[in-house]
């Protein structure tokens, strides 16, 4: 029933995946690239289980390559919904706490929705809540065009770094050092940051914006998309401290929303920490709407 995964597995896995979690975008591309990206260092292990030759159950354990520590690690443990209380998420558990175990791992980050079956699932393998987070969402074709941006700065598509992104790694980094919720970005070197953010298929560079002062990169917004159905997903906004306060978090929003509309995105999913005041105006005022809430758990080991 459980064994180790291949890349073989990947559309049977983004299949489960996208069919269990409505709050992220989830393509075949994006969970292909994650399993092809793995280097040694990252320690990582994917698992599948099957019933009956169906893929029931996909599991993912290893080091968390953003964190500066390293015995900082992640997991995430999915089994589709019709085949839960089987003992099937328990089986993906135990081998992937093993793996945990030999790789060296003592602070465990896992997310999961905020239903009552998944919390008692993961309180019962000793997690404790470290934040909770909402998913909203937006249709873009329902955000008025951008006006004039903040005074003098510049909003640009990320396709124009393509051939030397380091400026936008170096605010994208800065910016998210005191990013409110559960994630350690300490750690994230160039190489890391391309390899698990820049260089992922379904990061849209036409579409994810970088804000410009006097031509230096002071703020990114990611979005991802999928526009062949038109979904899209934000992969982080962020603007450096000594820029903040200015409306240029808003601005470079308006900018991706308007571009994926017009491209033919019709809605747009984020996640944000419930601490995370400045982000969720700025989400409000540009009309998401909540509809799912979740927690980041991590377990001490």
């Amino acid at each position: 029933m459980i064994a180790p995964a291949s890349v073989d597995d990947v559309p049977r896995a983004a299949a489960l995946l996208g069919a269990t979690y409505d709050d992220r975008l989830i393509t075949v591309a994006g969970v292909r690239h994650g399993f092809e990206s793995v280097l040694p260092g990252d320690r990582r292990q994917y698992w599948r289980a099957e019933l009956g030759g169906e893929l029931v159950g996909w599991a993912v354990a290893g080091l968390d390559a953003f964190a500066s520590s390293p015995t900082a690690a992640f997991v995430a443990i999915t089994v589709g919904e019709a085949h839960r209380r089987r003992g099937i998420g328990s089986a993906l558990w135990d081998v992937a706490s093993a793996h945990l175990e030999w790789i060296g791992a003592r602070r465990v980050l896992t997310f999961s929705r905020a239903d009552a079956g998944t919390k008692a699932f993961v309180v019962g393998r000793g997690f404790t809540v470290e934040s909770t987070e909402t998913a909203s969402a937006v249709d873009p074709r329902t955000i008025a065009p951008p006006t004039t941006g903040p005074e003098g700065i510049e909003i640009v598509p990320l396709s124009r770094f393509a051939d030397d992104p380091e400026p936008v790694y170096v605010a994208d980094r800065e910016s998210a050092l005191d990013e409110p919720g559960p994630f350690d970005f300490s750690g994230t070197t160039y190489e890391t940051w391309r390899r698990l953010i820049w260089d992922v298929p379904d990061c849209d560079l036409e579409l994810s914006v970088a804000a410009l002062a006097e031509g230096v990169v002071v703020g990114t917004s990611f979005l991802y998309a999928d526009r062949e159905t038109g979904r899209g997903g934000n992969g982080g906004t962020g603007v450096i401290p000594a820029f903040r306060g200015r409306g240029i978090g808003l601005a470079m929003k308006q900018h991706s929303l308007s571009w994926a509309a017009a491209v033919g995105i019709t809605r747009v999913i984020t996640q944000n920490d419930a601490t995370n005041a400045p982000m969720l105006a700025i989400n409000a005022r540009l009309g998401y709407e909540p509809f799912a809430a979740g927690h980041a758990w991590v377990l001490e080991r």
